[in-house]
């Protein structure tokens, strides 16, 4: 039988992979101080355009969301929509999810930037962090992944005087 016939075959190997992935497991590549350095470079990056750039980093998924068979992009709509990254003034939030335990990298933004962007632009940045994954550089390859963005942003969106910060820089680890 192969896995396209049986479902199940492919549900056991992703539960292990994030039944061993806590939260705990994975802070030792997201240490606080290097996560509070992408947290600055977002300020940072937030200074040069007029866009609003979230990250959040989840360990795993539930068991109940595996069994489901919750992908990365649902949770990554899950949390743009959760953390308002969508309810911009210029429509030009962008988040940036990453999936730990399945080693996946999804880029939501809306569509005041998508207007703009196309889709194989957002999916380069998301296979170039993920190639830093696959080095173990992990937060060198969302810095760099933020570089790229902030480009895009700064081009399509310039910093304005009067512009706000809509929404927080604090990176987010669940």
């Amino acid at each position: 039988m192969t896995s396209a016939a049986n479902p199940n075959l492919n549900l056991w190997p992703r539960l292990w992979r994030h039944w061993i992935h806590p939260r705990l497991r994975v802070k030792h590549h997201f240490p606080t101080m290097a996560l509070q350095q992408l947290t600055d470079q977002v300020s940072l990056s937030e200074q040069k355009h007029n866009g609003q750039i979230r990250f959040v980093i989840e360990s795993n998924l539930s068991t109940a969301d595996i069994s489901h068979n919750i992908t990365a992009r649902q949770r990554a709509q899950y949390w743009f929509a959760q953390l308002g990254v969508w309810d911009t003034a210029q429509r030009n939030g962008i988040l940036v999810y990453v999936l730990f335990a399945d080693r996946a990298v999804e880029i939501i933004a809306d569509r005041g930037i998508n207007a703009y962007v196309p889709i194989e632009k957002w999916q380069q940045i998301c296979s170039n962090i993920t190639l830093s994954f696959q080095h173990e550089q992990y937060i060198q390859g969302l810095s760099q992944g933020l570089n790229e963005l902030t480009v895009l942003l700064a081009n399509y969106f310039p910093h304005r005087p009067s512009t706000l910060n809509e929404l927080p820089d604090e990176v987010i680890l669940r």
